[in-house]
């Protein structure tokens, strides 16, 4: 395939920092207890931790991604909230490890009981949108399909009159069971085969589940602009009307809504959050402010979903033109002339994408979680075969379901693996290998197996999820990547594009075959085009490489780094900053 294999593996999955700088590994469940900040009566200095960002730094860019993560709000007043809704006083907050996105603490009540409060920081989204899509979430998952997740005790609900916390919140209760992060381990193979099968059963009931949209769930009362988020009759006659409370409103998927892609203003199917005018002006204001651009409506197709993508790429790459971040090392400035070339490339995209799309069942809106790691999987502590719990539901959000088959990261590897009908073996010299080339291949054959036992079991049990997998496994189809390489675009830069929409009008004849189209391609390119553009695209794919190893090595996929590293790690990445400059220019003239 030329300069691409799998893009969306090859522009989206670099390797952590390894070599020259060792890194430890903080998890980031908001579930685990730590040793962490523990307050009864908070002194000012106290308090101003509860509201910053402490878990880590970065080595750039560090004001603008602390600021991201700054979040005020009233601590007596969530205390006191807490202990109505238990009706017991709250003697203490632990603040525990944080994600990304997101302050988590724990509430200490009288006599022994917590609750657990999530905070969204800026940079998640718009807060109420990013509350009341989750609280809705949960309940429709835990009440409708009987999936065992959180339970919410009280949120910042957009029909209360007044919040005294100062910040949308979710109190829930804290899961039974153990991390899976914990135990796993110590489980068998048996074990964990046990396990695939009960998150296969978890997935099942996600993709049977029939949605009516694209975009994220919400309560009808707070999105009144919208549409019922499923037909009530697949499901029991005793949940038809209280599945009627649910709708599909404008999505809170990260890539539309989180950091500075919330200043796109491309809101999903609903343009609306329980003042409809008022989003509205706010859209309307961010489409004259910094060249953001104003895309109301995602919608209830693929077509419609993707074109919603494409705009969006479209939107931060005219936005590169005049916002030219001058000490990010990621940022890769570029002409006019390739940003014109690039969005050129982008509507060729929307142009092509009705005819290219998978057909039937695999194009239907589906919800799925797709940070299925160690840290977000609770365990009966008794039995870890049983899932007593999934946490983490923030930001999942309806699409076409082939964009969300996928396997679960924790039964994933990046091992060579055989698709299919076909079991993995260990190497065929395995007794020639020294014992510790024996322990590695023995690790690698064992985390083969588990994949290959969760695809197996997906076939019998969950077969729709794996039809849409087998649609996008064609390593001779183009069209199998373009649809994870077009909602990066703009950071990967147009050579990746470029080289898939060529290959795909270099085979349309077998395409159109293939789809039963009888239409020419609706694209062209001509002979010196595709010439020029292989001969960049080689030069860029070698500086890319070259310059994406050490950014990576030196600053990971954005320079975070724990507290204890940063001195080692700014002090290595300032010895380095000037290679990786040099690099970055070169890939700058090619891009």
């Amino acid at each position: 395939m030329g300069i691409l294999h799998r893009p969306f593996k090859t522009f989206n999955h670099f390797p952590n920092r390894q070599g020259i700088i060792k890194r430890s590994v903080l998890g980031q469940g908001i579930f685990r207890r730590f040793a962490g900040l523990t307050i009864t009566h908070e002194p000012n200095a106290t308090r101003n931790n509860l509201f910053c960002y402490t878990s880590g730094r970065w080595l750039y860019d560090e004001h603008s991604q602390l600021s991201r993560r700054y979040v005020e709000f009233n601590v007596q007043a969530l205390q006191a909230h807490a202990s109505r809704v238990l009706g017991t006083k709250c003697i203490g907050i632990t603040k525990l490890p944080e994600g990304l996105y997101n302050k988590a603490l724990s509430l200490e009540m009288e006599g022994g009981g917590e609750v657990l409060a999530r905070i969204p920081n800026p940079n998640a989204g718009h807060p109420e949108l990013v509350v009341s899509n989750e609280v809705a979430t949960l309940d429709f998952l835990r009440n409708m399909l009987d999936i065992s997740v959180p339970k919410v005790l009280a949120w910042s609900s957009p029909s209360s009159e007044s919040n005294p916390v100062g910040a949308a919140y979710i109190l829930m209760e804290r899961v039974n069971g153990r991390q899976l992060s914990e135990v796993w381990a110590t489980l068998s193979e048996k074990q964990r085969f046990g396990l695939v099968k009960s998150l296969v059963e978890i997935e099942r009931k996600l993709v049977n589940t029939i949605f009516t949209g694209i975009g994220s769930l919400y309560y009808k009362y707070a999105c009144p602009n919208s549409y019922d988020a499923v037909d009530k009759t697949q499901l029991p006659i005793l949940k038809q009307e209280a599945v009627s409370r649910f709708v599909i409103g404008q999505t809170t998927e990260r890539s539309f809504c989180a950091d500075e892609r919330q200043e796109q203003g491309v809101r999903g199917p609903c343009t609306c959050f329980h003042d409809a005018a008022f989003w509205l002006l706010l859209d309307i204001c961010y489409s004259f402010i910094g060249n953001r651009a104003l895309t109301l409506f995602v919608g209830r197709t693929a077509e419609e979903y993707l074109t919603a993508v494409a705009r969006r790429e479209i939107s931060l790459i005219q936005k590169s033109a005049t916002h030219r971040p001058q000490d990010v090392p990621a940022a890769v400035r570029r002409t006019q002339g390739a940003i014109n070339n690039h969005i050129e490339l982008l509507e060729k995209f929307i142009t092509l994408l009705p005819y290219i799309l998978p057909t039937g069942e695999a194009t239907r809106p589906t919800l799925m979680h797709h940070d299925l790691h160690l840290d977000n999987i609770f365990v009966d502590s008794a039995d870890p075969t049983k899932i007593s719990s999934i946490i983490d539901w923030q930001a999942v959000y309806t699409a076409p379901l082939f964009l969300q088959a996928r396997f679960p990261s924790v039964f994933d590897c990046d091992d060579p693996y055989p698709w299919g009908a076909v079991q993995p073996e260990l190497p065929d010299d395995f007794d020639n290998l020294s014992p510790m080339e024996k322990e590695l291949a023995g690790e690698a054959h064992d985390r083969l197996r588990l994949k290959k036992f969760y695809e197996l079991a997906s076939r019998k049990f969950n077969p729709l999820l794996m039809k849409a997998m087998d649609a996008m496994q064609n390593d001779d189809d183009p069209t199998s990547y373009i649809f994870y390489l077009v909602g990066q675009s703009s950071s990967d830069g147009l050579v990746p594009l470029r080289e898939l929409l060529v290959q795909i009008y270099e085979k349309w004849d077998h395409i159109a075959k293939r789809k039963g189209l009888t239409t020419q391609c609706p694209i062209s390119f001509t002979e010196e085009e595709i010439r020029e553009g292989r001969r960049q695209g080689e030069e860029w794919a070698v500086a890319f490489n070259e310059y994406e190893n050490l950014r990576a090595q030196l600053l990971g996929k954005d320079g975070w780094v724990s507290n204890e590293e940063y001195d080692e790690a700014m002090q290595i990445y300032q010895s380095h900053k000037d290679d990786l400059e040099a690099l970055r220019r070169r890939l700058e003239q090619l891009s």
